[in-house]
């Protein structure tokens, strides 16, 4: 109960609710970003491993109804191959922090990021859409992530914006994978026991929130008729290249 009682201490709530309503903003303009904005601010206050838990518990029931409301926006054909390939990816991913270390990990998922913002930035795009294996691959690299490092996100940010797709359409995509992809977070999370009383009244109180800021952020994208789209998208992914190279460098 003691852990429970700190939850409602006036600072730990006032900053957990801060870093969940300003990260859900992100989310509903670009599509993602949740996690990378989320977890280092309410790790200044929990333990990160808790706040990994709060984070992906609001990203999938977060994600639910945004889900049911954008499927028609959605590109199922990349969709079902992006999903496909992480599902083979993260296992891989996985095997292979034996032979390399997270900070490791965190570097070079780092410089994949920053060699992709800087193609992006160049206009690169894709000559022609791709599907099938392709598009598969950009899956297993995903998965390649998350086993290394939790971190699913960046190659399937760069495959949509260098899609010709409508910003509405990437954007709806984003969301529905991160949901996809908190679907399985969550049942490993609860498959390893770390979820407690705390964590879960945390994501039960928080989730107004959630909806709250990503109603927000999607408001400002309808209205902005997607035309920031590419530059935030771009900039959150610089983001997460330079915080995870920090973190590949602080050996954490």
């Amino acid at each position: 109960m003691e852990a429970l009682a700190s939850l409602f201490d006036g600072r730990v709530f006032l900053l957990v609710a801060l870093a969940i309503a300003g990260s859900a903003l992100l989310r509903g303009f670009t599509g993602f970003g949740f996690g990378i904005a989320a977890v280092p601010l309410m790790s200044l206050v929990m333990p990160p491993a808790e706040a990994v838990v709060v984070a992906v518990g609001l990203q999938f029931f977060g994600g639910l109804s945004d889900v049911r409301r954008l499927h028609a926006l959605c590109d199922w054909p990349s969709l079902r191959w992006l999903m496909a390939g992480a599902v083979l990816g993260s296992p891989l991913g996985t095997l292979a922090l034996v032979a390399v270390s997270p900070a490791t990990a965190r570097l070079l998922i780092s410089a994949i990021c920053l060699l992709a913002v800087v193609a992006l930035g160049l206009g690169r795009v894709f000559a022609r859409p791709p599907r099938g294996a392709a598009t598969a691959l950009f899956g297993v690299v995903a998965g390649l992530f998350n086993g290394l490092a939790a971190m699913p996100g960046p190659p399937v940010v760069a495959y949509y914006m260098a899609s010709a797709l409508p910003s509405a359409a990437a954007r709806a995509s984003l969301v529905t994978f991160f949901t996809a992809t908190a679907a399985v977070a969550l049942l490993t999370t609860a498959i390893a026991g770390l979820w407690s009383l705390k964590t879960a009244s945390l994501v039960a109180l928080g989730l107004p929130l959630m909806l709250a800021g990503t109603w927000a952020g999607e408001s400002v994208f309808r209205r902005s008729g997607g035309t920031h789209h590419r530059m935030a998208s771009l900039s959150v992914l610089a983001a997460i290249a330079v915080l995870t190279g920090a973190q590949g460098v602080l050996g954490r």
